[in-house]
């Protein structure tokens, strides 16, 4: 079910920068602050792995991560990580096959969702919010179409080019915000980036958040 960006992994990094500057890697560390010392944390879809070592410059100790990626290139790459004191656990495998048996204080999915559509995401996200403790953490950070015409177009060329890689299948970006809106998740924060076309966004998980 998940996007496999094998054909991608070595040009992936050098793209991002060259497209959006240090625009993702900004988003997606905006929210770290919030993590508290000593948490267990689920990183689904970590690309490169550079999430890890921006988790590490805050956190040079005592996180339990546990890192899954469906990409072996992209895990290979996430291995050389700099994680420096804190526990990893890699796991290369399609999330939506994968039985993790913990729960964890916060979950992170960056430019995830964009790669299911809206019955796709339905389908995954209650697999994946199982793993979140009541009132954990959920940091999001995707793509957004907030009116501009070169957000459509920019995106539009997005996909088609991974498409081309076999990276990903759908076309348009899913109703991610609906969701978790969907499952009463708390949005405590939000930053957009690149003008409004990334988004990152905090989320609490509440103690009664409904089971659909």
């Amino acid at each position: 079910m998940s996007a496999d960006y094998d054909n991608a992994s070595w040009f992936y990094e050098g793209l991002s920068k060259l497209v959006f500057g240090s625009a993702q890697v900004r988003a997606q560390e905006h929210f770290l602050n919030l993590i508290s010392p000593g948490a267990s944390i689920l990183i689904i879809g970590g690309g490169t792995g550079q999430i890890l070592e921006s988790i590490t410059k805050l956190y040079p100790s005592g996180l339990h991560i546990t890192y899954v990626e469906i990409s072996a290139n992209m895990m290979a790459l996430s291995r050389k990580r700099n994680t420096a004191q804190n526990k990893v656990t890699y796991i290369t495998q399609d999330i939506g096959n994968s039985s993790l048996q913990s729960e964890f204080d916060v979950i992170i999915t960056a430019f995830l969702f964009d790669n299911f559509s809206t019955q796709e995401l339905f389908h995954i996200f209650p697999r994946i919010r199982q793993w979140l403790k009541p009132e954990g953490l959920w940091l999001n950070t995707d793509f957004q179409l907030t009116g501009p015409i070169w957000q459509k177009v920019m995106l539009k060329t997005m996909y088609y080019f991974f498409r081309m890689l076999n990276a990903v299948k759908v076309t348009q970006l899913p109703d991610t915000a609906g969701v978790f809106t969907e499952y009463q998740y708390q949005l405590i924060s939000e930053k957009t980036f690149y003008g409004n076309f990334i988004s990152a966004k905090a989320y609490k998980k509440s103690r009664t958040s409904v089971q659909l």
